[in-house]
């Protein structure tokens, strides 16, 4: 049985940062009573942990922290590009991910910058207007974006010297602690330029290629038309698609560790995917917020129950199939229980003296005024 009060707390904890960071912030001591963290809307509530949970873990992090978070990460870029021009790399700076997406649940997030080429591009061929490509470097791209990544470690590492700068990963460069306020992980990548940017230069059909460190390849990506097309069916449904991710990933962040590292197994691209593949069934208006709890749980007890539905998934970017291995689907399949877990303490909190094990209607039909 899941103690939603527990959960409550690991949500708070997760969105602002825990008691005792905030006392430390505000140079108040640890053994002081107070709690200096602000309520948010869904702890005022008038309602059941279960309730609380479900509306708090769809909600946005406060909107100065994930300002904070941006302004951090393009701090640190803006520092490397400066550094980099010294050794003659010409670059610059996008945001990418769920910081970028506003669909994070940290209050102190992660930032990814994408760390880019800026007078050299891959083309996707045959170009279209036919003419041939030219480039400034006789180079193969993946030995010019591999001096980009060895420039932006030395660069990194000598410049935030009281940070820990974590090299070992394959596609980012971690920075963290010392004087940064967040987590910033540095991409170094390069531009593509695909047939559908040639036609309408419109940057959501930009590609990029990131630097793979270990196998010394680029991996190509398109994390701009994925947060176009994320964020075109959110305002189509005004909101939702977006508070069903959210929830599915703070549900997976609060799982206990063996359901987790199961779980863990789908990205945040595949949480957005399953998300996105909800369409109408995103759509209910805000006071209606714990039927998106319901509709969540039905989609997935669909994509568990029928193979043909659930292999026909993409990602919103269309690049690749959601479930591609079997530990998906495993994933799947805890994420169902997990939210299937949360729809039952609603209900049971609703009507504690009910005979039904489950009634979907409660959850569709219970007004929720913030």
């Amino acid at each position: 049985m899941i103690s939603f009060e527990n959960r409550l707390k690991s949500l708070k904890d997760r969105r602002q940062g825990t008691r005792e960071r905030a006392l430390l912030d505000n140079n108040l001591s640890i053994y002081s009573q107070s709690d200096v963290r602000s309520r948010e809307h869904y702890e005022e509530l008038s309602e059941s942990a279960p309730i609380k949970y479900a509306i708090g873990a769809m909600a946005a992090v406060d909107s100065r922290s994930t300002q904070i978070s941006i302004e951090e990460g393009e701090r640190v870029a803006d520092t490397l590009i400066s550094m980099l021009a010294t050794v003659g790399i010409n670059a610059e700076k996008e945001i990418q991910g769920s910081v970028a997406l506003d669909v994070h649940i940290e209050g102190h997030s992660d930032v990814d910058m994408l760390i880019l080429k800026s007078d050299i591009v891959l083309v996707q061929t045959p170009k279209i207007d036919g003419s041939a490509c030219v480039a400034s470097d006789a180079r193969p791209m993946k030995d010019i974006i591999r001096e980009l990544r060895q420039q932006s470690e030395t660069k990194l590492t000598s410049r935030y010297h009281q940070a820990e700068v974590n090299c070992r990963g394959n596609k980012s460069i971690a920075l963290s602690g010392g004087s940064l306020k967040r987590k910033v992980d540095i991409v170094p990548a390069c531009w593509y330029h695909t047939h559908e940017y040639q036609k309408t230069f419109a940057k959501h059909h930009k590609g990029v290629e990131i630097y793979h460190k270990g196998d010394h390849k680029l991996i190509g990506n398109q994390p701009f038309l994925h947060m176009k097309r994320i964020n075109d069916k959110d305002a189509m449904y005004s909101g939702n698609l977006k508070r069903v991710v959210r929830l599915m990933k703070n549900l997976i962040a609060d799982m206990p560790d063996y359901k987790k590292r199961i779980a863990k197994n789908l990205s945040s691209y595949d949480i957005a995917a399953i998300g996105f593949d909800m369409n109408d069934q995103l759509a209910c208006p805000t006071y209606l917020t714990l039927a998106l709890v319901e509709k969540l749980r039905a989609h997935l007890s669909i994509l568990v129950e029928f193979p043909v539905l659930r292999d026909g998934i993409r990602v919103p970017d269309g690049s690749r199939k959601v479930f591609d291995n079997e530990n998906k689907i495993e994933g799947l399949t805890i994420l169902h229980s997990e939210v299937s877990d949360l729809a039952k303490s609603i209900y049971r909190s609703l009507n504690p003296y009910g005979l039904d094990v489950y009634n979907s209607q409660q959850l569709l039909q219970k007004q929720i005024f913030l």
